[in-house]
């Protein structure tokens, strides 16, 4: 018996949660956490005029945690672009990334991908655990050109 199963993402989960996607996510794309993050930084007036920034808001996404303040969030670099993952004020995941010589359709297109694949991996990672506590076996996994991820599993009954 053969069947499949398209998952619709909804993330709802903890901040520990968000953050291994979010870990996962960035070595999959090659980004870097920045260390020391100060917020009231100021760029001369010459960078701010280059610097464009663009924000995505997960539609289907809630971060649960009553000890994780507002507006706390993971930053990440590459180069030029610097992409800040955060909870805002509705209790919802944002991704803004923002850089210098980059068009804001650009930015959006990474922010967007970057959402993607951080969903991605926090639904693999959930579907796993499920199916390894329901005493599911993984048989095979496969990354589609798609980047789609197609898991085979089997379970014996007595």
């Amino acid at each position: 018996m053969s069947f499949s199963l398209v998952l619709a993402p909804v993330v709802i989960a903890s901040w520990p949660a968000i953050t291994a996607a979010v870990a996962g996510a960035a070595a999959a794309m090659g980004l870097a956490v920045k260390g020391n993050v100060s917020v009231s930084q100021s760029a001369p007036p010459q960078q701010r005029l280059q610097e464009r920034s663009v924000e995505v808001t997960m539609a289907e996404s809630e971060v649960l945690s009553e000890n994780i303040a507002t507006g706390q969030e993971i930053v990440l670099t590459k180069g030029s672009i610097e992409i800040r993952v955060r909870r805002n004020e509705r209790g919802r995941c944002s991704v803004c990334a923002k850089g210098i010589g980059h068009t804001e359709a650009e930015l959006k297109t990474l922010a967007e991908e970057f959402t993607q694949k951080m969903t991605q991996i926090y639904m693999y990672n959930r579907v796993m655990t499920e199916l390894k506590a329901k005493g599911f076996q993984m048989v095979n996994e496969e990354q589609m050109d798609d980047q789609a991820i197609r898991i085979h599993v089997r379970r014996w009954e007595a």
